[in-house]
């Protein structure tokens, strides 16, 4: 007997999208034949909202979001959250005060719109080595002036920071991750190799994963979720059906029930069919 899958979430990067940041047609066909069946297609993502690549806000059939690593659940047919997870005023300044210490390009998300001060945008190239992650840079921040004042503004939301290290500077990046463990309430975590991603402890993909399915009335076993990154492994053991991607590293592939071809090779279509449309 089949999975009673009812909605499968999806990683974008490393995941969903290939290598160079591509829809394949399988993907979208997979995609679209599940949809057609009555599962919920869900990106979940680090990304912001406005991060959202066109590639997935032009697919008619997906209508929630799961974003900033679970910070934000959103009906976008609506164009509301079901659920935030943000610091307080106070902590979001202490923290951007806090990372400003490290050799390293600071950005945040806030409202939905993940901002980056226009030095580092425009020198995208220093922080990050290859043309695939300098794309994703610049399609998925805004260039903007003022950031300390915009996290100190305690009537907007800040979501997430981010810090973005040189490939060389692998010993800075990790002593910022213990650095960080001072502060209680915090998710620290990974997804492009050279950054951390900093959120409040509650807002986790597995988190916001869970709290989705309850609002569309779903049990946790009726939910699949793929990943690759270390952002991934809250989703991958919150969901009934855990797959991590070929590509995963090995602490991702350990908390995956299952691992699928990597996402040059269309794992994420392959794991659909195999698993839920072909019931198998």
């Amino acid at each position: 007997m089949g999975r009673d899958i009812r909605l499968i979430a999806l990683d974008l990067d490393g995941t969903l999208l290939t290598t160079d940041k591509r829809l394949t047609k399988r993907t979208v066909r997979t995609l679209s034949e599940a949809a057609g069946r009555g599962i919920q297609i869900v990106p979940a993502t680090g990304r912001s909202l406005t991060g959202l690549s066109s590639k997935i806000r032009e697919l008619s059939f997906i209508r929630y979001a799961i974003t900033v690593n679970g910070a934000a659940v959103w009906d976008m047919g609506r164009q509301e959250p079901i659920v935030r997870q943000a610091f307080s005023t106070e902590r979001a300044v202490e923290l951007w005060e806090f990372i400003a210490r490290y050799h390293a390009v600071r950005d945040v998300c806030i409202d939905g719109i993940a901002r980056m001060e226009p030095e580092y945008y425009n020198k995208v190239e220093t922080f990050m080595p290859d043309e695939p992650r300098r794309m994703l840079i610049r399609s998925t921040r805004t260039p903007t002036e003022g950031l300390g004042e915009l996290v100190a503004d305690g009537s907007l939301t800040v979501e997430k920071f981010n810090l973005f290290f040189r490939e060389d500077a692998e010993a800075v990046r990790q002593q910022a991750r213990r650095d960080l463990a001072q502060f209680d309430g915090l998710s620290v975590t990974s997804s492009l190799g050279n950054n951390l991603e900093i959120n409040h402890a509650a807002a986790t993909k597995g988190r916001g994963l869970l709290a989705l399915a309850a609002q569309l009335g779903l049990s946790p076993e009726q939910t699949m979720a793929f990943g690759d990154g270390e952002n991934d492994i809250s989703m991958l053991r919150a969901a009934g059906l855990g797959v991590a991607m070929g590509n995963a590293a090995e602490e991702v592939k350990a908390a995956a029930d299952l691992v699928t071809l990597g996402n040059d090779e269309d794992g994420v279509a392959y794991g659909i069919e195999k698993y839920v449309l072909t019931g198998r």
